[in-house]
């Protein structure tokens, strides 16, 4: 789906947005909002990809990283860690261990 010219002005270039917390590598791509969108314009953007703030920024995630691309790109998953009560905490992929919950 084509984002419309008027949401594409208020917004950066299209780039990696979002970074896992434990190895730094990118999982949410997209762009950064650059002016207040108000009320309207917020309900009709969630249309193109789901708004995410990583306070003080705002973005539009129009494509996250999935198991299958982090496993062509890092390698197969070399171990999975969950919680005491089975509540899923990581996926190391090669070398690289991610706690997003994208990759959940």
């Amino acid at each position: 789906m084509k984002i419309p010219i008027k949401f594409l002005n208020m917004m950066g270039s299209f780039a990696p947005q979002l970074f896992d917390g434990t190895c730094g590598e990118p999982i949410g791509w997209g762009y950064k909002i650059l002016e207040y969108l108000g009320d309207e314009n917020r309900h009709e953007i969630q249309k193109y990809g789901i708004l995410h703030c990583c306070y003080p920024n705002w973005y539009l995630i129009t494509k996250k990283i999935s198991r299958e691309e982090a496993e062509k790109t890092y390698g197969k998953i070399t171990n999975e860690e969950f919680g005491p009560r089975g509540g899923w905490r990581s996926a190391t992929f090669g070398d690289k261990t991610f706690s997003s919950k994208f990759l959940e």
